[in-house]
């Protein structure tokens, strides 16, 4: 059998799936984020191993399996939330989420230096981004002199658990490539990003492929619920696993996920060219991928939601939304950026079903558009979509009639991708 955990945003998550695949138990623990001044967010490190410790013994409770059933552990994460720890590896700080904002001066600054002139040409993203881990650093190099010390580590969730599991401090290309420390052409962190934040490469882990087996567990393992000798197996971040267990790498394909953001995935067998708003790095198998996100989603429905009186049920604002017709009877809404709400024009006279699906077609609108861009003219690739917005067919209907083409519910499960890359990584040992 097989665990995989999935390191969220706002809970862990973890699951049992047997040799077939077929998921056993699930369990997850909710986070509970440290919210202040300067759009602080952080996380205690007793609340980032308490999440995980409840998260894999509940599952492995309602499966029934032993510690010793299980043969692998697949492990994928969000990206860029990070610690510093101490030469032994305690956490000296509390976790920095990649949903902190404090790091927009830092970013400024780092873009100004000459190393950073082609940072786009080096990292996932094709623009210094706040949120992005070498930002973060630059921001606690200015702000507090001295707190990185040398023989201190900087360690992404990931790794993080690698090395309190393992003993072993490391993680994949896939998310160093997200962090804006790594360079995707040297295959090894940046010299630049690394003076720019006055770190020694030895601080941070080392990078293998993504599925490779980081480690096996050692007798630390044992409060998390896991015997030792387990290899662990890094699958990247949440994205790319859920790619991964959707099969998005095995045809010409495109992955939508209606989530809180829309993000559109596809994979190439070469590395994609930097563009604007493009987001790159390495996939599983030597290949790469590329993805577009659109921060407005599911955030801007949940909004209309309340504001239209739909309650909490997404049922309820849809079956509204289906008793306008295509074009809304002229309502067009225009959702304001990033934090969900909007404004519709021309709504004089119309009625709330109107602006419902104005609402919807203007998200699908925005969706088919992340969809052309990775398609790129192909006719033949074939379009799945996932996530909640994919669950009621208004959505699905909406941007396959934009595209042309067909857009087929799937489950793109980053679970079940971090289960098939562990499966992957034990048998090619």
């Amino acid at each position: 059998m097989f665990l995989a955990i999935d390191l969220g945003s706002t809970s862990f998550k973890a699951a049992v799936f047997d040799a077939g695949l077929r998921r056993l138990a699930a369990g997850r623990a909710a986070l509970c984020c440290i919210r202040g001044p300067g759009n602080l967010v952080e996380l205690e490190a007793g609340e980032v191993e308490r999440a995980f410790q409840t998260a894999v013994r509940a599952t492995l409770k309602d499966s029934g399996s032993a510690q010793s059933a299980i043969q692998a552990v697949g492990i994928t994460s969000q990206a860029q939330t990070f610690a510093i720890l101490d030469p032994q590896g305690a956490p000296r700080t509390r976790f920095i989420s990649w949903q902190d904002g404090r790091a927009a001066e830092a970013c400024a600054a780092l873009g100004q230096l000459p190393g950073f002139a082609d940072f786009g040409d080096h990292a996932s993203f094709g623009e210094l981004l706040p949120a992005l881990q070498v930002c973060q650093l630059r921001r606690l190099r200015d702000e507090r002199t001295g707190l990185v010390r040398p023989g201190d580590l900087v360690a992404g969730l990931p790794a993080f658990f690698v090395r309190r599991l393992t003993g072993e401090f490391r993680t994949d290309q896939n998310l160093a490539a997200m962090s804006g420390l790594y360079s995707l052409p040297l295959a090894g962190w940046s010299p630049e990003a690394l003076a720019g934040c006055g770190l020694d490469a030895r601080q941070l882990p080392e990078v293998l492929p993504i599925g490779a087996v980081a480690g096996r567990t050692a007798a630390a393992a044992g409060p998390f619920g896991l015997a030792a000798g387990i290899p662990l197996v890094l699958a990247g971040n949440d994205q790319t696993a859920g790619a991964y267990g959707a099969r998005v790498g095995e045809a010409d394909r495109v992955l939508l996920t209606l989530g809180t953001a829309h993000v559109a995935y596809a994979c190439r067998a070469r590395p994609p060219e930097r563009r604007p708003g493009l987001i790159r790095g390495p996939y599983p198998g030597g290949q790469w991928y590329a993805m577009r996100a659109d921060s407005c989603g599911g955030n801007v429905v949940d909004w209309v939601r309340r504001e239209l009186g739909c309650g909490e049920s997404p049922g309820e604002f849809l079956a509204l939304a289906e008793q306008s017709p295509p074009g809304s009877r002229g309502v067009a809404f225009d959702p304001e950026e990033p934090a969900g709400p909007g404004r519709w024009r021309d709504r004089a006279g119309r009625g709330r079903a109107d602006l419902a699906r104005a609402v919807l077609e203007s998200l699908a609108g925005r969706a088919a558009e992340l969809v052309r861009e990775l398609a790129a003219g192909r006719s033949g690739v074939e379009v799945l979509a996932a996530g909640g917005g994919s669950r009621g067919a208004l959505l699905p209907e909406m941007i396959a009639g934009l595209l042309g083409r067909p857009v087929r519910a799937t489950d793109a499960d980053a679970l079940l991708g971090a289960a098939l890359l562990a499966r992957e990584g034990l048998a090619a040992r």
